[in-house]
C-alpha cells in the first residue's frame, strides 16, 4: 500500500506543472500553507541572480513532496 503525506510547513517540493514564470521540476521550501488549498513556496532552486522572484503560491495540486520535514520535537 503507498503510503502518502499530506504537504506540510517547511517540506521540500517540486512543481509537478508550472506556476507562474516558474518551470516545472522546480523545487523550494514551503513557508505557509492557506485554507484556499495554496502554498506559499520559496523555489530554492532558481539562482538569485536570475532576478526573478524566487516564492510563488502553488496549488496543492501542482506540488510533490521531495523531502518530507521531520514534525517531531
Amino acid at each position: 500500500m503507498a503510503v502518502t503525506h499530506r504537504i506540510a510547513r517547511y517540506d521540500i517540493v517540486e512543481l509537478t506543472e508550472p506556476v507562474d514564470e516558474a518551470s516545472a521540476g522546480e523545487r523550494g521550501g514551503v513557508l505557509e500553507l492557506y485554507d484556499d488549498g495554496t502554498a506559499m513556496v520559496e523555489l530554492t532552486s532558481l539562482p538569485a541572480e536570475l532576478g526573478v522572484d524566487r516564492i510563488v503560491v502553488a496549488p496543492l495540486g501542482k506540488l510533490r513532496v521531495v523531502d518530507a520535514h521531520s514534525h517531531s520535537a
